[in-house]
């Protein structure tokens, strides 16, 4: 009987296989699917009109539970990425949309940095220097290329499997949406690929309730939600709409910035040496702190090197010139040519002319560049400053003169110089788009908070989802620098901040800051 059977299937010839289904998700991602040169076509044609702000059309309003800034990173096994892993709250995230999700139909917003791109593309060398041959002849510097935010994306899928899976549960057990905004780090949340890569392992069984925001706004029901980096002069791209260029090879690529340079050539070999940096806030501070409390010569000089490269490099380029000016002036007071204490005039006098261009940081830039002259503790902040800038190129006699800044100072001169500038963006929003509420995440916030900025309008901050900790709080309870490990959640607790919105309608209720129980 076999052989009877087997001479009929071979008389029937050979069986055409079936064609394969179509897969529906793929459907959702159409440029997924085009080549490199016909997708920068289709994002390069991208107008402002079109994705300067994605308006949501959505009917009704969900409660609203807004978080930013978890940095998923690429794990701790690979030794390659050894001290650039920033989240380590996996159950966490679990427990949060589980218990968020059972109080009723919700939208989770991921406003920005939800992903570490940066550091990634940083150790497997993806970003061609602002100098690269490469590089465009005119126009934005350009940063990675689609291909490596597949390999970045996959990477940090298999580190944080949780995190996607908790997801696609919380999509799955009510009437929930979950709506993703590319921040500054993870612009590659743009490509057509890194999205569709982000769906497959979310799995949720109805696919259009993750919506991807390709613009670098998302306004719904009376509430605008950005990531912030757009009004932060160092790290905004040339182009909000559509950061992306062609090279000189004809390669698609997202523009970089002034903030990006600065992870790839300075910050991600410093945080290699000192884990713990950017969970303290603010990081310059911090910087600072362990210059002077923890004084290591082979490391600070490789810092202070990497430090003049990035200036070179920016300066060769042409980079964002003004946020390269913004950088100096937050960073080393002084964006000018002349050394000395007569360069703080010469600061004031430059910011002036950025008044007169209509800057809206500019104000506050030079309220707080005055109080360096004023202020006998921000005054001290200025004689650091200048004499390392006077010093360079001696890099060991500018980190002497460095460490003669108290971090408490320079905390103090963080905030007057930038703690306002998001919240005058937040007013300036309210008025052009008619809402009462905006959303910001981007600077890390310990907490994050919610001010009232007007009669009816409200400024909310995400804060952050890795564990941070006050320069200013620590010092005042006399923590040493020796006693710091990223490790020790009383020390560096994680606030697993999150902004909610509750609705009357269409309108929007106050907005109100979420912290978890300590």
């Amino acid at each position: 009987m076999r052989l009877v059977a087997l001479l009929a299937l071979f008389a029937c010839g050979p069986q055409a296989r079936p064609a394969p289904a179509p897969d529906p998700l793929e459907a959702r991602f159409p440029l997924a699917k085009l080549d490199d040169k016909a997708l920068c076509d289709q994002l390069l044609a991208r107008r402002a009109e079109d994705y300067a702000i994605t308006v949501d059309p959505e009917p009704r309003a969900r409660r609203k539970v807004i978080v930013s800034d978890l940095h998923l990173g690429p794990g701790t096994r690979d030794a390659r990425f050894a001290g650039i892993e920033d989240f380590y709250a996996d159950a966490e995230w679990m427990t949060f949309l589980q218990r968020e999700g059972a109080k009723g139909p919700m939208d989770l917003v991921i406003d920005g940095d939800f992903v570490e791109f940066w550091q990634i593309a940083t150790v497997l060398g993806a970003l061609p220097r602002p100098d690269d041959p490469k590089q465009p002849p005119k126009g934005a510097v350009l940063g990675a290329d689609q291909a490596f935010a597949v390999t970045a994306i996959e990477l940090v899928i298999a580190a944080h499997p949780d995190v996607f899976r908790g997801i696609g549960r919380f999509l799955d057990s009510g009437d929930h949406r979950a709506v993703v905004i590319a921040g500054n780090h993870d612009a590659d949340l743009l490509w057509p690929k890194v999205q569709l890569a982000i769906a497959r392992a979310v799995n949720a069984r109805d696919r259009s309730r993750l919506v991807f925001v390709d613009s670098a706004a998302y306004q719904h029901a009376g509430t605008y939600i950005a990531h912030g980096h757009e009004f932060d002069a160092a790290n905004r791209f040339a182009t909000q709409h559509a950061p992306f260029g062609r090279d000189r090879d004809g390669r698609c690529r997202l523009e970089t910035n002034w903030g990006e340079v600065f992870v790839d050539i300075f910050y991600t070999e410093t945080e290699r040496q000192l884990p713990f940096i950017d969970n303290l806030y603010p990081e310059k501070a911090g910087v600072l702190w362990g210059l002077r409390d923890n004084p290591d010569l082979a490391r600070d000089l490789g810092a202070a090197l990497r430090a003049i490269d990035l200036l070179r490099a920016a300066h060769g380029k042409g980079l964002n010139r003004d946020a390269a000016g913004a950088i100096l002036q937050g960073a080393f007071g002084m964006p000018g040519k002349k050394r000395g204490p007569e360069s703080a005039g010469e600061v004031l006098d430059h910011v002036a002319d950025r008044l007169t261009r209509g800057d809206p940081n500019a104000e506050a830039l030079v309220v707080a560049l005055a109080d360096l002259a004023q202020d006998p503790e921000l005054a001290q902040v200025l004689r650091g400053l200048v004499g390392a800038a006077a010093a360079l190129p001696d890099a060991g006699a500018a980190l002497r003169a460095i460490q003669t800044i108290e971090p408490a100072s320079l905390d103090k001169l963080q905030k007057k110089l930038f703690g306002d500038s998001m919240e005058t963006a937040a007013r300036e929003v309210m008025k052009a788009r008619d809402v009462d509420v905006v959303v910001l995440g981007h600077t890390h916030s310990v907490g994050g908070f919610v001010k009232r900025v007007d009669a009816t309008g409200y400024y909310a901050n995400t804060g952050s989802w890795i564990s941070v900790a006050s320069v200013a709080e620590l010092r005042a309870k006399q923590i040493g620098w020796d006693q710091l490990s990223i490790l020790d959640r009383a020390t560096f607790p994680s606030k697993r901040t999150a902004i909610v919105v509750e609705y009357d309608g269409m309108a929007p209720r106050p907005p109100v800051v979420q912290n978890a129980a300590p």
